[in-house]
């Protein structure tokens, strides 16, 4: 609960929300009036820059320019034009030409400061003529007053800066280090022409820098920080003489002209312009240093920031007045509130204006009058709801229990299976979980006239009986006697009318009679499968009220589930009852079929080995008749045995003692044994046996005689359904196993007969609807016989095209 701790909140927030407004929109306007001055500064200085780098660089072309033109002039004299050409010629007033070429040079040397070396060359590029600066004054060598030349122009060597690669440009500009000492200078061409317009020879001209770069340092840029300088396609800063590298510069050596912000190559921020000069292969950069240019910016922005602080403490003081003429009657009003929540009804907030604070006060203590009238009542109100909550509560838990009993019965419906058992758990459970005071479990007789006790726990019925209550038969049980083992169905009792209406019947006892004992109300429950009543659940409760609708519906699906439960262990143990006969049943087969099968052996095989003797004359001759009938008594009785052995098989199998002796087995030699025995079978039939067995097939371990038993059937059953064409038997390896097949050309299985064919004592049909002669038990071993080696076989077939049995032998280790 707060208290009156919080006093002051309000004024906080208050002069906070003061300060937010007056500090934010000042610092916005400053931070951008700062952000716009800068802009202004960095515009300004980057026009004084830009104007400084225009006029420098026109400065640099013009002194260039005007350079060009001094050998452009001495170029383009006749006079000299008829000396180089002497020189080139080598006539006989060469020495004289070279002379008068030099003086010239020499007078250009003297003219301006600016020029280190001319040179007079071929056109390939000898030299013809040179001076340097050292001859300004008129001064030559020994061998230059003699009119001798040097051993490397004799030679038609080059000079210095030839040697280091670089070539000549015709009528251009080349930028070029000469010495070691790192000196630059500018190399002008000049084309000497004939009146051809052809070229007789070059004019060069090596401008020393010096004077260019020492105008550009006296003229630097604006402020103490600004410099102009150019840097060269290495990236050497002149005059500095350094390599430098910046973002500005690179763009500049680029061939991008750019201005902006930057760092310089020394790692200085400033404001830059940066142009590129292609003819000269030079980068003209004018920089200036940010903090000087930014210098009066920071001013303003220091002058702003005080502003602000000093508006804000302005500020402050007006809103700490403000605020507390504010919230002094807030607090007043907050503290009564908090005091009214600790209990105290009789506080009342003083009205001191008749503004907006003084209406919410007079409201509060009309507030405070109604809430205390209220709370007078309050009490009765809680204590009457807290009553009627723990009656709710109590009968959600016992709606609850019940629920879970019911989940209880359902579980025991499922996993007790004996009727005595499962109807003596449901009673202890509805009675233990729900704590009734008597459970009782009644099923009806077979003509449903009487309804009989089955299970039951806890107290017994008082009945009125000659005008007084008196207990049922039975011994009393904590005061009530046991009820009835049998009851009419009929009315008049609970249980008799829920068993003869089959719906549930409630009698509360107290509104029959003044009752001796606790009991005030039963339910009886029918036990219904359908329509048809087998029982009712009998329930005696203390409480006169307990059996109410959602009680009995509760009750009546506990009801249900006893009887779902009672019907499934009434059909378990007919079902139990039914497999045991049917074991039984299956016992006294198998010994039938059994001893039948050995009783029927050996009276068919004297019948058998009597009548072959008969048929081989061997106890004398027999007429033509008489060898026809003991003929036929052969034949079936070599077809009754077989039936037998088949059975006998059957039997062993089903009872698993049937045997196989697995051994090494050649398909290929058992097949070709097999279609002999076969021929027999087609001698009369216009029928080809064919066989088709791959090479190198694999032996397998199996039982041969079974093997050979199952391709004599299959071989026997396609001779039996085929009139003319071909039975084939393939044999292949594939998938880890052996493949056999017998494919016939005969009438073929219908599609409705393919999987029946398989089952013991079926066959297919015939095309005019009979079955054919045989017990159906041919296919059904073989398919036995099959499975046992851990193989499978199927058919395939079309009515009218014949059919192909296939059956799988694995290859397994011996």
């Amino acid at each position: 609960m707060p208290t009156t701790g919080m006093r002051g909140g309000l004024g906080r927030t208050l002069l906070t929300a003061f300060l937010v407004l007056a500090i934010v929109p000042l610092s916005t306007i400053s931070w951008y009036a700062t952000q716009r001055e800068r802009g202004d500064i960095q515009r300004e200085v980057t026009a004084k820059l830009s104007f400084a780098s225009v006029m420098m660089e026109t400065q640099v072309r013009q002194w260039v320019e005007n350079h060009r033109a001094d050998l452009a002039l001495l170029a383009s004299l006749p006079d000299n034009q008829d000396r180089v050409r002497a020189l080139i010629d080598n006539t006989a007033d060469a020495s004289t030409a070279r002379d008068a070429l030099r003086a010239q040079l020499q007078a250009l040397l003297v003219q301006d400061a600016a020029w280190r070396h001319l040179a007079v060359r071929d056109g390939a590029g000898r030299v013809l003529v040179q001076t340097t600066d050292w001859e300004r004054n008129g001064q030559t060598t020994d061998w230059e007053r003699n009119g001798q030349t040097t051993d490397w122009e004799r030679n038609g060597q080059t000079t210095d800066w030839e040697r280091n690669g670089q070539s000549l440009q015709v009528s251009g500009l080349q930028y070029i280090t000469i010495d070691a000492s790192g000196e630059v200078e500018l190399v002008a061409i000049q084309r000497i022409t004939s009146p051809d317009d052809g070229t007789l020879g070059l004019l060069t001209g090596s401008l020393n820098l010096g004077e260019l770069l020492q105008t550009m340092q006296a003229a630097s840029g604006p402020g103490k920080t600004g410099e102009i300088y150019l840097v060269d396609d290495a990236g050497v800063a002149l005059p500095q003489g350094r390599t430098v590298a910046s973002p500005g510069i690179t763009k500049a050596l680029a061939g991008e002209n750019s201005e902006g912000l930057y760092e310089n190559y020394t790692g200085v921020p400033v404001i830059g312009v940066y142009r590129w000069m292609p003819e000269l292969k030079l980068a003209l950069v004018a920089e200036q240093a940010q903090e000087e240019a930014f210098a009066t910016t920071d001013t303003v922005t220091a002058a702003v920031v005080g502003a602000t602080l000093a508006v804000a403490l302005v500020t402050a003081v007006i809103a700490a007045v403000v605020t507390q003429q504010i919230t002094r009657p807030i607090v007043k009003l907050t503290e009564s509130a908090l005091r009214i929540a600790e209990g105290d009804l009789e506080q009342r907030v003083p009205v001191p204006s008749r503004d907006e604070i003084g209406i919410l006060a007079t409201v509060f203590n009309r507030m405070v009058a109604e809430l205390k009238t209220l709370y007078d009542d309050l009490e009765n109100k809680v204590a009457q709801r807290t009553r009627l909550l723990q009656e709710a509560n109590y009968q959600i838990q016992r709606r609850a229990i019940q629920l879970a009993t019911t989940v209880e019965v359902s579980q025991a419906a499922t996993s007790i299976l004996e009727p005595e058992q499962l109807l003596r758990e449901v009673v202890l459970l509805v009675h233990d979980r729900f704590a009734y005071s008597y459970v009782g479990i009644y099923l009806l007789d077979d003509e449903g006239k009487w309804a009989l006790l089955q299970e039951e726990t806890g107290g017994g019925e008082w009945r009125m009986e000659n005008g007084e209550w008196r207990l049922a038969a039975g011994k009393a049980n904590n005061g009530l006697g046991k009820k009835r083992t049998i009851i009419p169905v009929e009315e008049g009792s609970a249980v008799g009318q829920a068993a003869l209406t089959g719906r549930p019947s409630i009698v509360l006892w107290d509104k029959l009679a003044t009752c001796p004992t606790t009991t005030r109300a039963e339910a009886a429950l029918p036990l219904k499968m359908g329509d048809q009543v087998i029982g009712v659940l009998d329930i005696l409760s203390t409480e006169a009220e307990e059996f109410d609708a959602d009680a009995v519906s509760v009750l009546q699906n506990v009801a249900n589930q006893i009887t779902i439960a009672l019907e499934n262990a009434r059909a378990y143990a007919v079902e139990r009852e039914a497999a045991r006969r049917l074991r039984e049943l299956e016992q006294s087969k198998r010994r039938f079929l059994a001893n039948m099968s050995h009783e029927l052996r050996t009276p068919l095989t004297n019948i058998i080995g009597f009548s072959r003797l008969m048929l081989k004359g061997i106890d004398g001759p027999l007429t033509g008749q008489q060898y026809s009938d003991v003929e036929i008594i052969y034949r079936d009785g070599q077809h009754l045995l077989g039936m037998i052995n088949d059975l006998l098989d059957l039997s062993h199998i089903e009872a698993g003692l049937m045997e196989l002796e697995f051994r090494e087995v050649n398909l290929a030699d058992l097949i070709q044994s097999v279609m002999a025995t076969t021929s027999a079978l087609v001698r009369d039939k216009e029928i080809e046996l064919r066989q088709e067995i791959a090479q190198n097939l694999p032996r397998v371990q199996a039982d041969e005689t079974r093997i050979r038993e199952v391709l004599l059937r299959l071989l026997a059953n396609a001779a039996k359904f085929t009139e003319q064409g071909a039975i084939t038997v393939r044999c292949w390896c594939a998938d880890e196993q052996v493949l056999v097949s017998v494919n016939d050309t005969g009438m073929g299985i219908a599609a409705e007969d393919r999987e029946r064919i398989f089952e013991r004592f079926e066959q297919g049909s015939l095309e005019n609807g009979r079955r054919p002669d045989g017990a159906g038990l041919g296919v059904a071993l073989s398919k036995e016989f099959v499975e046992l080696h851990g193989g499978h076989i199927w058919v395939e077939s079309e009515a009218g095209k014949g059919s192909t049995f296939t059956f799988t032998l694995p290859l397994r280790d011996e």
